[in-house]
């Protein structure tokens, strides 16, 4: 009796997660895999087994690429963690569900800021379930190492190298870096949203233009952006971002240029914002801000359909306010949804909530908000074979750049 007992509890727990969710994602490092974890269970809450499939590296490349080769297949999963013009690419080939179909999306325009809902909408219908809103331009300050060397914080660009000669010569990694394309792309990027500023930089990075690409200014850009990798450690070559952060956890390198969910990673090992590490604007930019906003996608599929009730569950999970101040605290992103209380957040979130709703806003080109992945590949390449060149000319950079960016769009 006790074994026929045991038994049936066993079948109704099946049967309540009978249909579970197969989710594309690419958190992987620590900081991340704690704010899946709440995800998954805020899912478990609403009867939905979230069925893991976490790609690891390149920033999202090796996600993207694996999701390629899914849906050619003819076999894509449930859910999968895409953003940017991505989102209008799988939609236009008719791969994606809308998502006012799975639930009412009647209030997004009261609870969701304007750029978020552009970002998640295609033709004029929400194709895509925003998350989380990262700012990537943040220059991060060990202040050990600042307070041990009586350092100020670097505000020009001359101060900053100024600050990084004096840290190397102490002994310290000035650049906490890793050294992947999409790595160095990002410190370029955060340098040339600072020089050029906000307007220009969208000329470029979004609109393409070949005036702005190949002009003096983005010429001198290449230039001030070849100085910083003498301050990289050539053994961190090839490692990921969380390894060049774990350089700052261990009082090992000075500074660090990586959006916040770097700051989500050292939450979750214990250190404390603007104690152990202090966030600043990169050099010159203040009042600029370059976002990252992650979302989910659901795909149309043959055969085996995730029933509506789970999608429904998982899209209303995703924005109810609980889930985004649970989620944001432990990522080390601010909430997409507005109104929700930010007492808990640390200054760094503070700022970033801030600086999100005064500043200009442009799209990250690195984090895939500004173009397609496969063209915003193909800008990162040449960035980074120019940074780990020492050969290389930024003239000729910036003219074989718009030649490959006109090549693709036409």
């Amino acid at each position: 009796m006790k074994c026929l007992t045991l038994l049936l509890a066993l079948l109704c727990i099946a049967n309540v997660y009978a249909s579970d969710i197969e989710v594309l994602h690419w958190w992987t490092a620590k900081g991340e895999t704690e704010a899946q974890a709440i995800l998954e269970k805020a899912l478990l809450e609403e009867n939905i087994k979230w069925n893991n499939f976490a790609i690891v590296g390149e920033g999202g490349e090796s996600a993207v690429r694996v999701l390629h080769m899914r849906a050619l297949s003819g076999n894509p999963p449930d859910v999968a963690q895409i953003k940017g013009p991505d989102i209008g690419e799988w939609t236009r080939i008719g791969m994606l569900e809308e998502i006012g179909q799975i639930t009412d999306t009647s209030l997004w325009p009261q609870i969701l800021p304007q750029i978020v809902r552009e970002t998640v909408t295609v033709d004029g219908k929400y194709m895509a379930v925003p998350i989380n809103i990262h700012r990537v331009n943040w220059l991060w300050l060990n202040k050990a190492i600042f307070d041990q060397l009586s350092l100020p914080v670097p505000t020009t660009w001359d101060s900053f190298f100024d600050i990084a000669d004096k840290i190397k010569a102490a002994g310290y990694i000035a650049i906490a870096h890793g050294g992947t394309d999409w790595q160095d792309a990002l410190l370029f990027e955060s340098m040339a949203l600072s020089l050029l500023g906000a307007e220009k930089y969208k000329q470029a990075f979004v609109e393409h233009d070949k005036a702005v690409l190949t002009s003096p200014e983005m010429i001198h850009v290449f230039e001030q952006f070849k100085r910083l990798h003498q301050y990289t450690d050539s053994s961190m070559r090839g490692k990921d971002w969380y390894q060049a952060s774990q350089l700052i956890s261990n009082n090992k390198a000075g500074m660090q240029f990586m959006g916040d969910w770097a700051k989500g990673m050292w939450n979750a090992q214990g250190k404390t914002a603007m104690v152990d590490y202090i966030c600043v604007d990169v050099p010159e930019s203040k009042g600029l801000f370059s976002y990252n906003i992650d979302s989910f996608v659901f795909f149309e599929k043959n055969g085996s359909k995730t029933p509506r009730e789970i999608q429904r569950g998982f899209a209303d999970t995703l924005l109810s306010e609980k889930f985004q101040a649970d989620f944001n605290l432990a990522k080390g992103s601010i909430p997409v949804r507005k109104g929700i209380n930010m007492v808990k957040f640390d200054q760094c979130s503070h700022k970033s909530f801030a600086d999100f709703n005064s500043g200009e806003l442009v799209p990250s080109f690195t984090q895939n908000l500004a173009s397609t992945s496969y063209l915003q590949n193909i800008m990162i390449k040449i960035i980074s074979n120019y940074f780990n060149n020492p050969a290389a000319d930024a003239t000729n950079t910036v003219n074989y750049l718009s030649l490959a960016i006109r090549a693709i769009k036409e």
